[in-house]
């Protein structure tokens, strides 16, 4: 580990005291480069991306974070320094630390900073209210066929031991954390310590140097001296995060066909097969074609029609390489029912047939074939009567062994929704899904569950409502359903509604707004039919 580093993480280690007065004394933090710009489309959102309810333009700046914030990021920054990367966990913590996290997407009230939550820390980091995702929980995993429930944003599976049952901090050292101004919400104020990369191909053993936060770690700030490119010809000092890395250079490792070097440029993972040309042989030798080096051994379509051992039988085998091997009739052999050996019989002689009931198994495997010892395979179709019951037991009938018996009788049964009945003629119990549509209201109250009939309470809306300033440049997204109590973003942009007066160059901007625009204060100034001019002011 790095020395700078393992100074980070020794210092790290001990719980900051609470921020008082002389906390404006303290050496202020590096700025952070901005997060990613919004998409062009307003209405998208990554699925990887929990944070849809953050706002675009100046409101994503964590440069000038409050003292909370800058707690969570003094430790890592100093590893870091300039090379930062916070574009992802930046926009939870700007959210967090403006105490405005997103609605709770199952019940979509307001998440207060005293309410015991559960975060999804296998994908998406959406924050939940504790008894929402609970009972979220329970009816979800009652409901499906196996003991398992999803995440109600990203649909990630847990199993059901994994219900929460308590309120934990984000890094779950602390449980029921309690409420702190002087951290973040839901925090303990502790190192997050988590892991920084759970793949073991990845080399790096480093912990996330973050007080207790929400969203994913940072990418690990170390420094690796040495860092190999995936081919091996190249070292240099790189961040542990992104210490796998191609040089731009050929890969040259030798190819499986120990004939050839790799001609791809330095790559991750194994080297494509041999793509040089050339002629080979098939394995019986006889053809010879152009093909691909990875493709060398293959197999003509020529019959070998060479004697086996004993001399009498030709090889039936295809295409191969050496001996055609011994002949299988050769040695001690049977009657065609299995019963009778003839233990000197020549290769080229058929075995008699013994004369006794065959009683090989047929195609019902229930029965045993009646006929005297043949040749050849069995009658597959089991022609003996019997008395057979129908699948669901209603009716019972005389009819020969191939032939399946079912009734008209309708499955009364509730499919696994609890809604709809089976219906399905002489059904065993084993009814099928619903094929039908939910096509119950959403807690949104916009739109209907297009999923398949289902128990239990239905899957948030996924879609996302953009809530703008007037000009549409300044904008933030929230889940469907509580768009009605947002209020639009202010704009620092200039408002951009054509002036109705005459002073249209002359007026003092303002900014973006809903609304008239103020009223012009400027002397009107026309010039009057007498002459003169007007001396009022502008009035629409």
């Amino acid at each position: 580990m790095p020395s700078s580093y393992a100074a980070a993480a020794a210092s790290s280690s001990r719980k900051p005291a609470p921020f008082t007065t002389a906390t404006a004394t303290t050496r202020k933090p590096a700025p952070l480069p901005a997060p990613a710009p919004p998409p062009s489309n307003p209405s998208h959102v990554s699925d990887s991306d929990p944070s849809s309810y953050s706002s675009s333009g100046e409101e994503t700046d964590l440069s000038a974070c409050d003292p909370a914030t800058a707690s969570v990021l003094s430790t890592y920054l100093s590893v870091a320094g300039n090379g930062a990367d916070l574009s992802k966990v930046g926009i939870f913590l700007n959210s967090a630390a403006r105490r405005r996290s997103p609605p709770c997407l199952i019940c979509l009230d307001p998440i207060r900073p005293s309410d015991p939550v559960w975060s999804c820390s296998a994908s998406c980091f959406a924050l939940l209210h504790l008894p929402c995702i609970q009972s979220w929980a329970h009816q979800s995993a009652s409901a499906a066929p196996a003991p398992t429930w999803g995440c109600p944003k990203c649909r990630v599976a847990y199993p059901k031991s994994q219900t929460p049952t308590s309120y934990h901090c984000f890094c779950s050292k602390t449980e029921d954390p309690p409420a702190d101004p002087w951290i973040l919400p839901h925090s303990c104020g502790d190192v997050c310590g988590r892991r920084l990369n759970s793949n073991p191909d990845s080399g790096c053993e480093h912990t996330c140097l973050l007080l207790c936060h929400p969203g994913p770690c940072p990418p690990c700030p170390a420094v690796v001296p040495n860092a190999r490119c995936f081919c091996g010809a190249h070292r240099e000092p790189r961040r542990c995060a992104h210490q796998r890395y191609s040089c731009k250079g050929k890969c040259n490792k030798r190819l499986s066909c120990e004939l050839h070097r790799c001609p791809v440029d330095c790559h991750d993972g194994p080297c494509p097969p041999c793509a040089v040309r050339g002629n080979h042989r098939c394995e019986c030798g006889e053809t010879m074609v152009e093909r691909l080096c990875s493709e060398r051994v293959f197999q003509c379509k020529r019959e070998c029609s060479g004697m086996l051992e004993c001399g009498k039988h030709k090889c039936e085998r295809g295409c191969h390489g050496g001996k055609c091997g011994e002949c299988p009739l050769r040695g001690q052999r049977t009657c065609p029912c299995g019963k009778k050996d003839y233990p000197r019989l020549e290769c080229d002689v058929e075995a008699a047939t013994c004369g006794s009931t065959c009683e090989k198994v047929l195609g019902c495997g229930r029965h045993k074939c009646p006929e005297r010892c043949h040749r050849g395979p069995c009658d597959v179709t089991c022609r003996l009567v019997i008395k057979k019951s129908c699948r669901c037991g209603v009716l019972k009938k005389e009819l020969p062994c191939h032939q399946d018996l079912t009734c008209e009788r309708k499955c009364q049964r509730l499919r696994a929704c609890g809604r709809h009945a089976c219906k399905r003629r002489c059904c065993v119990g084993d009814c099928p899904p619903c094929a039908e549509t939910c096509d119950r209201r959403l807690r949104c109250g916009n739109h209907k569950c297009l999923s398949p009939c289902h128990r239990g309470a239905c899957s948030p809306c996924p879609l996302m409502k953009t809530i703008s300033c007037f000009c549409g440049k300044t904008y933030f997204e929230v889940p469907c359903g509580t768009e009605k109590n947002q209020k639009p973003p202010k704009c620092s942009k200039r408002c951009n509604i054509d002036r109705l007066c005459r002073h249209k160059l002359d007026c003092r901007p303002h900014k973006c707004h809903y609304g008239a625009c103020p009223p012009c204060k400027l002397i009107c100034g026309e010039e009057l039919s007498c002459g003169h001019k007007c001396k009022e002011r502008f009035r629409v």
